[in-house]
């Protein structure tokens, strides 16, 4: 066994004939292309440099590894700081590569890029279809110059809620807002804790509005993975306020959190179960108590 696995790791790991200069450090390749090809496996050990890092998330992700078979592998901390958390471990590729073989066997390594090869390609075609169906919604709907306007408003930095909501998706957007800043806190470590809210009795048309597409109450234009239909969103038109009223003081701590600028929206219609979850940036403040 030991043997079979050195014997594919040296040919997998050794042959540097696979890099050209086109090949930018840190950034994974098309990986469509290489199913196309058949050489998922040589794309997958290949598409970054033996010394480049990755972190832990990445790591399970990206070498189909858990916690404990990471647990043995050689890493460096990253980052950490006050307001940010500990460092982050991040693992050389080659390492990670190496440690992947050694559990699957490289016909286990490519079974499993095939069948994330298969999910992602299914994944583009349901991106593909949403993107239709906003084009369709859109083409009903930006019928005027208004419909133009409120398209370029849509994009600006600083959104408020849309002129067209009714009371009861402005206060569902106000309540939201509330709810959010009540689950906002810290971590053991000081940082800023990710914050989530959850939502019962939320119904298809009620999403649709709060998403900013009331007329698409059928959800064509959203993408569905399972049986949820997952978007990141803009915080400010979210919430239907502006950016700078996304903060929470903390005043024993000496600290203002902001929620972060996008947020992690997901809906499922079968339970009528709407979630919202997102992180939060810290900075310290500056406070004076005067004594008399």
């Amino acid at each position: 066994m030991n043997d079979l696995l050195g014997h594919e790791l040296r040919k997998a790991l050794s042959d540097h004939s696979n890099y050209n200069n086109n090949h930018v450090s840190g950034q994974r390749k098309n990986r469509a292309a290489a199913a196309a090809t058949g050489d998922l496996f040589d794309e997958w050990v290949n598409e970054l440099d033996f010394h480049d890092m990755v972190s832990s998330k990445e790591a399970k992700k990206e070498y189909f590894l858990t916690a404990d078979d990471l647990a043995n592998v050689r890493y460096e901390p990253i980052g950490g700081g006050f307001g940010i958390g500990p460092p982050t471990k991040c693992y050389l590729h080659e390492h990670l590569v190496k440690t992947s073989v050694r559990k699957h066997g490289r016909a286990g390594v490519v079974k499993k890029l095939e069948a994330r090869n298969k999910r992602e390609e299914k994944k583009r075609m349901r991106e593909e279809q949403a993107e239709q169906a906003r084009k369709r919604l859109k083409t009903i709907t930006n019928t005027s110059a208004d419909g133009a306007a409120a398209a370029a408003a849509a994009t600006a930095t600083t959104k408020t809620a849309s002129a067209s909501d009714t009371q009861e998706i402005k206060n569902l957007r106000k309540g939201l807002l509330k709810m959010a800043k009540e689950n906002m806190g810290f971590q053991m470590s000081g940082a800023p804790k990710n914050w989530k809210i959850e939502v019962p009795g939320i119904s298809k048309a009620t999403f649709a509005a709060l998403m900013g597409r009331p007329t698409d109450v059928d959800l064509e234009s959203f993408v569905k993975k399972g049986a949820y239909y997952k978007e990141q969103y803009d915080a400010s038109t979210l919430f239907g306020t502006y950016e700078a009223q996304l903060t929470k003081d903390f005043n024993r701590e000496c600290v203002t959190q902001n929620i972060g600028p996008y947020v992690s929206v997901r809906y499922k219609p079968s339970t009528m179960e709407l979630s919202i979850s997102g992180y939060a940036e810290m900075y310290a403040t500056m406070s004076y108590r005067l004594f008399g």
